[in-house]
């Protein structure tokens, strides 16, 4: 098959998952291209009605920003939802202005692309039935986003802990509210000298505001440098408010580290509570500290609950069972089936 995935450059997950989805199915034997556009064409995505898809495409995966821009003749168009934005939980993280964008123009670009779309995909059940309510109740087929866990994968002898050194922490993700950016100067402050955080630029490499004594900056990590961080790591701090999926959290548990995140939109699909790591209320800077004084209190059970997290993300993220998942609808496609997106109930199929 020919796979062509456009997508707009936005220094977030969707970049992750658009290359890491063209790379898994030229693995695979299939002739996949990923073509970046910038990132303000999400105001205007009409323009890309006139991108040119690559010679012989059977297949186009969009999103559902742009979605409707990008249907062809001849091809296929799979619009994959990665997060959202007009569902509540997700309104107190909106500036005014985005506010406006998003119930003016991008409703209507989603509702479109919906419209357009030969099949819908949502990365978690959680954003199925998140668009589900925003917009009627459009069909999803739920693919769980798949992550390279031959890449992320544990060090030889496990990952290092407590010992002379502080509790290392980990925090992976843009430094805004959204992800909790934050609440971890609290989150550290609470916790005190005894642990140690460090944290990532993100993928936008943005600075963030005052932090605490005991927090440490990474910058923007290349691929190899964000696994060692991984691995380096004690446990995994991710107080976000709202993920479409959560991709910071299934790369610490392929790499066998621990996670303590929000129990909140679609993190308790990633993270299981107690099992792989510790669920937290919503910006509860108290119950993050607790959850994370709670695992470091017995250091015996920290590998033991590393290689849970490591078997749960290979079972549930890997690559080969997700390249399978769109392949095994691509193909369906091609032979004539159509998922309509029907305005019903969602069936979501893990």
């Amino acid at each position: 098959m020919n796979i062509w995935l456009p997508y707009l450059r936005a220094g977030s997950g969707t970049d992750v998952f658009t290359e890491a989805l063209a790379g898994a199915l030229n693995e695979s034997g299939h002739n996949a291209v990923a073509t970046p556009f910038a990132r303000l064409w999400q105001f205007f995505p009409w323009r890309m009605a006139f991108a040119v898809p690559p010679p012989g495409t059977d297949i186009i995966v969009a999103n559902s920003v742009n979605g409707f821009a990008l249907r062809r003749p001849g091809c296929k168009l799979v619009v994959v939802e990665h997060h959202c934005v007009l569902d509540g939980a997700y309104a107190p993280h909106r500036t005014a202005s985005q506010m406006l964008f998003h119930e003016g123009p991008l409703r209507a670009f989603e509702k479109a692309s919906l419209k357009a779309a030969d099949a819908l995909v949502a990365v978690s059940a959680y954003t199925a039935l998140s668009l589900q309510a925003a917009l009627g109740g459009p069909k999803a087929h739920v693919i769980l986003n798949g992550v390279d866990t031959e890449f992320f994968c544990p060090r030889a002898g496990g990952a290092p802990t407590g010992g002379a050194r502080p509790w290392r922490l980990l925090f992976v993700g843009n430094l805004i509210r959204r992800k909790g950016a934050d609440l971890l100067p609290g989150i550290m402050q609470e916790l005190g000298p005894d642990f140690e955080l460090h944290y990532t630029g993100g993928l936008r490499g943005k600075a963030p505001g005052a932090g605490s004594p005991n927090m440490k900056p990474l910058g923007r990590l290349t691929r190899e440098a964000l696994r060692q961080a991984y691995r380096d790591a004690d446990l995994l701090l991710f107080p976000t408010r709202f993920e479409g999926f959560g991709y910071a959290a299934a790369e610490a548990m392929a790499c066998a580290t621990p996670v303590v995140a929000t129990d909140c939109s679609s993190l308790p699909e990633i993270v299981d509570d107690g099992v792989t790591g510790r669920l937290c209320p919503l910006g509860d800077i108290k119950a993050f500290a607790a959850a994370v004084r709670g695992l470091v209190a017995e250091p015996e059970l920290l590998p033991a609950m590393g290689q849970r997290a490591r078997t749960v993300a290979v079972k549930r993220f890997g690559l080969e069972h997700w390249t399978a998942s769109y392949v095994n609808l691509f193909s369906r496609l091609i032979e004539g089936d159509r998922y309509p997106v029907v305005f019903e109930t969602v069936q979501n199929e893990q």
